[in-house]
């Protein structure tokens, strides 16, 4: 197991609520609202988190722009705290190795007197995720009102653990898993540990599962017997 996952798995809890997110803005806790969107591909992940910042906590926000000289200065730091800690955001088989940052943009929009903080992070995986099983780790944090997670429809999910208020929806091409970070637990050492995460195991979909198969199937029947009925009259 790799440095920085065995680092987060023998952190207690309440250590682990103080360091669980660093924030866009370099804030290590704040009282604000965290959403995020993870849509996970064969050879690629994208993650979108919004960061919601309200009354006091806009005004610090806005304060920091301020002493950055302008937004652009504050945008170019927050890029940069969050290539810093990508790979501990999601990891998949154990290993960020596994993973490789290949984006990340930061926008921030003033609404209000609110202040939204959007960061886009676009991952390529080593490993195909459509062959064989793997475990997909999402780091996890108590602000995380809303997590939802996308699965293509060339791969199935055995598991999901870290969520709570869970939902799965099937759609066209597509499962979709909504819910609430939630906190794990696992064995560590013989020991029962918790840590602030989700995790997804997931396989390649079996081929009768896929949506297409059946109609395909009824398809191939109903063209073996308009074959046998058309050699029959033949003879």
């Amino acid at each position: 197991m790799m440095l920085i996952r065995s680092m987060v798995r023998h952190i207690p809890v309440i250590a682990l609520l103080m360091m669980a997110m660093v924030l866009s803005s370099g804030t290590a806790l704040a009282d604000v609202t965290y959403t995020d969107y993870i849509d996970i591909r064969a050879s690629s992940i994208a993650v979108q988190i919004t960061e919601t910042y309200t009354g006091g906590d806009a005004a610090i926000i806005e304060r920091e722009i301020a002493e950055s000289d302008d937004r652009s200065t504050y945008i170019r730091e927050a890029e940069s705290n969050i290539l810093a800690w990508s790979r501990s955001y999601i990891i998949v088989d154990d290993d960020p190795l596994q993973t490789e940052t290949e984006r990340v943009d930061v926008d921030v929009t003033n609404i209000s007197g609110s202040f939204l903080i959007n960061s886009t992070l676009e991952y390529a995986v080593a490993t195909p995720l459509d062959h064989g099983r793997h475990s997909i780790w999402i780091q996890g944090h108590p602000g995380v009102a809303s997590r939802t997670i996308i699965l293509p429809d060339d791969i199935d999910m055995e598991s999901i653990v870290g969520i709570r208020e869970s939902e799965i929806v099937d759609g066209a091409g597509y499962t979709m898993i909504t819910g609430v970070s939630a906190t794990r637990e696992f064995m560590s050492n013989g020991r029962p540990t918790f840590e602030y995460a989700t995790v997804v195991k997931v396989c390649k979909r079996p081929i009768h599962t896929q949506p297409w198969f059946l109609p395909l199937l009824a398809a191939i029947e109903v063209t073996l017997i308009s074959l046998w009925w058309v050699c029959r009259k033949k003879q």
